[in-house]
């Protein structure tokens, strides 16, 4: 019989390291030969305005197979949990990705 709670697989990840992931899973997807370079560019040389499609990308696909992504900083001794990034890419965050089902 089938447990009806299943567990889900939940990462996190340091800014460069989430930075990697998006590339990794999500610049490919994307049909547009501009972003098949960005697997083999500087992080650096990546615009705050592609990461945040990268991110929003990434959220969707997670948010439709039931998983989520978080960001989170720590100001002032409290650890702020964030949804959505604003019209900058965040420095210093630690990202939580809940996967839901394939």
């Amino acid at each position: 019989m089938e447990s009806a709670t299943q567990k889900q697989a939940v990462i996190t990840l340091n800014g460069e390291s989430f930075k990697h992931y998006l590339i990794e899973r999500y610049g490919n997807a994307v049909e547009n030969s501009n972003w098949q370079r960005f697997k083999n560019a500087s992080q650096e040389l990546i615009s705050a305005e592609t990461w945040i499609q990268l991110y929003n990308r990434a959220k969707e696909d997670l948010a439709q197979k039931g998983g989520s992504l978080i960001g989170y900083e720590l100001v002032d001794n409290i650890l702020l949990s964030h949804d959505g990034i604003g019209s900058h890419w965040p420095m210093n965050w630690m990202w939580v990705i809940r996967f839901g089902h394939d």
